[in-house]
């Protein structure tokens, strides 16, 4: 039984480690950014497929030529391109993925940017993030801790009673 439970309880600490790490990803959104999984390759290298990258809302005078911007593309849709050109006139902004050999086809008007990217960017922790999100995921990391305590409760160790006896 010492066997399992020192089994279960390796596996317990990875989820706590892993919990930590879902914690420290989404610790920007206190800050306001928000965090966003980089599905295609059109801004590497500077963003990989698979990192997280966060954005902020902001105002168009704080969005200039160079800057990242993720911006509203369709009903559902997200798309992050570097800002090529600016509008004072038309409020809009001419943008191109740091990959593509072309600019977007059309111009990005001030009221579908999401907001600002932020220089920061992790990666490979997109692949985490996405993987988490099944449900089975879930359901098997609850399961290990409520096994974890379970197990505990039924064979306590004997060295915590005898130190809490003394």
């Amino acid at each position: 039984m010492r066997l399992i439970k020192g089994f279960v309880n390796i596996l317990t600490w990875i989820v706590y480690a892993c919990i930590a790490c879902y914690l420290l990803i989404a610790a920007p959104m206190l800050a306001g950014y928000h965090p966003v999984v980089v599905l295609s390759g059109s801004m590497e290298p500077t963003y990989h497929v698979g990192s997280i990258i966060y954005y902020k809302e902001a105002d168009f005078a704080d969005i200039n030529v160079g800057d990242a911007i993720t911006f509203q593309a369709g009903e559902d849709g997200m798309v992050t391109h570097r800002v090529v050109e600016k509008s004072e006139l038309s409020q809009n902004f001419v943008t191109k993925g740091d990959a593509n050999i072309s600019e977007d086809p059309s111009p990005v008007d001030y009221d579908e940017v999401i907001g600002k990217v932020w220089k920061v960017s992790i990666p490979y922790a997109g692949y985490f993030v996405s993987y988490s999100k099944n449900i089975a995921v879930i359901a098997v990391m609850a399961g290990i801790i409520i096994l974890g305590i379970a197990l505990d409760m039924i064979f306590p160790d004997k060295k915590k009673e005898e130190k809490t006896e003394a």
